[in-house]
Parts: structure tokens; sequence; C-alpha cells
């Protein structure tokens, strides 16, 4: 069973451009989930961001706090 990670403890992995898979992430201040990006930034730390969405979640004022991976998409019989 995958369990959320607070992104106190880690960050998603990245790939050579900075960039995460797509992950679940959680709100500290909404009662929704969403699947967004994490992208490293230039001072060494890290933004997370709507889909495909070029405005961070912040610039929405929410803040993530935790995140996990995605499940395997569904492949049928």
């Amino acid at each position: 069973m995958t369990k959320w990670i607070p992104i106190e403890e880690r960050l998603p992995d990245f790939d050579e451009d900075g960039v995460s898979n797509y992950v679940l992430v959680s709100f500290a201040n909404a009662t929704m989930v969403d699947i967004g990006r994490c992208e490293r930034d230039e001072d060494g730390g890290a933004t997370f961001y709507p889909g495909d969405d070029y405005e961070s979640y912040k610039s929405y004022k929410l803040i993530v706090n935790a995140w996990m991976p995605l499940p395997e998409p569904y492949k049928g019989d």
C-alpha cells in the first residue's frame, strides 16, 4: 500500500532536467488532492505544479504538504 510522503521527509525523484514524474499531491489548506509534478529550482529548492500548468500551486494559494506516486494505469484483461 502506498502512503503519503511528507515533503519535509523527501521529494519525488527528478529526471536529468530536474522534473519529477506526475504524483498525487495533498494540501495543508484544502481537502482535495490533485495530480501534479515537482520541478527543482535553480537555488536547489523545489516547486510543485498542477499537471502541465506553468503556474505553481503556490500561485493558487495552495500549500503542498505531502505526495505519493500514482498507481499503475488500468490495463484490463
